[in-house]
């Protein structure tokens, strides 16, 4: 059925829709960045294995992703479309949480690892996807859907700095990687409740026109999905970027300590001032992307991303915090404008495939989104950790030969940089333009709702 536009949602509402973004930020960056190497080393896990566990781990995932996709569009009841998935993935994300971040100290099996990490992917995914599908119900226009996730984004990122001050004072107190790890895992469990009841109580999800046409989900529907020529060149955008990302955070510490010579706190310092760079950031391609096309800004973030990484090879040159730290607040300024505009793009193709066929496909396409990073990151991390395990022969809590943490060096660096830049040749090209997205509007407001 075709809906029409809602009313622009007003900031403090978007901001209490955008508090999900806290609990959210303690999934993604402990994950990224220091349960990786937590479990590789601390655990014990090795870093070959850890690296093809999260591989594994984040390909099985990905399936979750079109179903979870599909049950959101599908479900409707008086309390709206998206809230209830948000409240039962509380619970699920608060226990796996405990045991994920707070493991045994002499140590955890794999299995272990695997039967919480599944549990933590699938209350993560029914979060970001029922979340993902309410912006897009919910947002305006081309701008407002920017506007919608560049704000999240910017809670999210605000987000990581508070967790990652949180390392940073119990490093300097004298606190190992365990209670640094246990305390972000606290964050998270505390959050959790907190935050899902203010979107749900100040953000409107009102229950949707109701199809008497719509059909069960078929295999039919996700190669139609995938079939969509705009969506196609999202899901390639999403993939990249979670590839550039994901080899970033995942051998970060790994850099900082070999590389840099930083120490712990140092490490997590850094972060801070790294994430801190990306909220500065945020506004500026949010505001190049109004001015210009979303996929002109995209280009020239990743191009700008891809030269940031020759500045990590040449500040590695002069070990230490401020050589690190300036490579670092450029790579940092363009690192999540990519992602954040390109879920802004899924939005816009939504509403373009509600116009041409009269379904709402929110929940599948953020689905399928979501499963392209996914499998951009799975592929990441295995790629990253099998080639500094296997190829560069570095590995984690060991005393390293020159040659093995050049190696990491080259692979931290290089990975990412292309990736970046066959982003830039996917997107450069994007059809669905400004002047496109504004006919389609048009045609949609043009069309009286059915009740």
């Amino acid at each position: 059925m075709v809906e029409p536009s809602p009313k622009r949602l007003s900031t403090p509402r978007v901001l209490a829709l955008s508090t999900l973004a806290f609990p959210l930020s303690g999934i993604g960056l402990p994950l990224g960045v220091y349960l990786s190497p937590f479990y590789a080393d601390e655990i014990g896990l090795g870093v070959a294995l850890t690296g093809m566990l999260f591989m594994m781990l984040r390909l099985l995932d990905m399936i979750l992703d079109p179903t979870i996709g599909h049950l959101v569009d599908s479900f409707n009841s008086k309390w709206g479309r998206a809230r209830p998935w948000i409240v039962a993935s509380v619970p699920l994300l608060m226990l796996a949480a405990y045991f994920i971040y707070m493991p045994p100290r002499e140590g955890a099996s794999a299995l272990y690892f695997v039967l919480w990490m599944v549990i933590l992917y699938l209350g993560s995914t029914m979060l970001i996807i029922a979340r993902n599908a309410w912006v897009a119900d919910i947002a305006t226009d081309y701008d407002d859907r920017s506007r919608h996730f560049v704000m999240i984004e910017m809670a999210s990122v605000l987000s990581m700095l508070v967790l990652l001050i949180i390392p940073v004072i119990i490093a300097n107190n004298g606190g190992d990687r365990f209670e640094q790890i246990g305390a972000m895992g606290w964050c998270l469990i505390i959050s959790l409740p907190l935050t899902a009841l203010i979107a749900c109580m100040f953000v409107p999800d009102p229950p949707r026109t109701k199809d008497p046409d719509a059909k069960a989900y078929t295999f039919a529907d996700l190669r139609m999905a995938v079939g969509n020529r705009f969506l196609k060149t999202v899901l390639l955008l999403e993939l990249l970027i979670g590839m550039g990302i994901t080899v970033t955070a995942s051998l970060y510490l790994f850099v900082a300590e070999s590389v840099f010579g930083l120490s712990d706190a140092q490490a997590s310092l850094l972060l801070v001032v790294f994430f801190l760079s990306s909220v500065l950031g945020l506004p500026v391609w949010m505001r190049f992307a109004s001015r210009t096309e979303k996929h002109s800004a995209v280009c020239v973030a990743v191009l700008m991303s891809a030269a940031s990484y020759l500045l990590y090879l040449i500040a590695s040159q002069f070990p230490g915090f401020w050589p690190f730290a300036l490579a670092a607040v450029i790579n940092g300024f363009a690192f999540t404008a990519p992602l954040v505009i390109g879920r802004s793009m899924t939005a816009d193709v939504v509403e373009w495939e509600l116009v041409r066929s009269g379904t709402n496909r929110a929940g599948l396409y953020f689905g399928l989104n979501a499963g392209a990073y996914k499998i951009g990151a799975s592929l990441a991390t295995g790629l990253a950790y099998l080639l500094v395990g296997l190829v560069a022969g570095y590995e984690a809590g060991a005393e390293n030969s020159p040659e093995a943490v050049q190696g990491l060096l080259f692979i931290f660096c290089g990975l990412p940089a292309v990736f970046y830049l066959i982003t830039y040749f996917v997107v450069r090209n994007y059809p669905l333009t400004r002047a496109v997205q504004a006919e389609t509007a048009g045609r949609l407001a043009s069309v009286p709702a059915e009740v």
